[in-house]
């Protein structure tokens, strides 16, 4: 995952890891891990997200879904 930058505004294709009653949980095709608050999605489903936030230290962001 090392030089895996994202920023806030990009558009990304995400899986669906675990989904929760507060939103879910997602990784990229890089293999980094995220959170989406809001919406639903089925465990194992493709969605596309816009990054709100990115924590370089943890190599994680958070997002909004794409309608």
């Amino acid at each position: 995952m090392a030089g895996i930058l994202l920023k806030p505004g990009d558009e990304i294709d995400v899986v669906v890891t675990s989904a929760k009653p507060f939103g879910f949980f997602v990784e990229s095709e890089s293999g980094v891990h995220g959170l989406v608050r809001g919406g639903s999605a089925a465990v194992g489903a493709t969605v596309r997200v816009r990054v709100v936030e990115f924590d370089v230290a943890q190599s994680r962001f958070s997002a909004t879904l794409i309608d």
